[in-house]
């Protein structure tokens, strides 16, 4: 499984804009015939960069919901910090 993290650069950005400019700026990066993990972070900068993960390829039925609850967790947790940057306690 291919996992894209996205590190969308949102300083200067309103605060109650972040969530839609983090959508559009993903939208414009990811193909639309993307397989795989996709982790959007916004982060306190004007850059804008892309990082891949190595893929590895699991078949263990328990590693594969063990991924998928850690990265439900993690993207979990990030939206968290996106609402902490839209209230301004970045």
């Amino acid at each position: 499984m291919k996992i894209i993290v996205i590190y969308v650069g949102v300083a200067g950005v309103r605060s109650e804009d972040i969530d839609s400019f983090v959508k559009t700026i993903t939208g414009r990066i990811v193909p639309v015939t993307f397989e795989g993990e996709i982790i959007t972070i916004p982060v306190q900068s004007q850059n804008t960069w892309i990082d891949c993960i190595n893929p590895k390829y699991i078949t263990d039925e328990a590693l594969i919901k063990e991924h998928t609850d850690k990265m439900k967790k993690l993207q979990d947790e990030l939206q968290n910090q996106l609402e902490r940057l839209k209230e301004g306690r970045g």
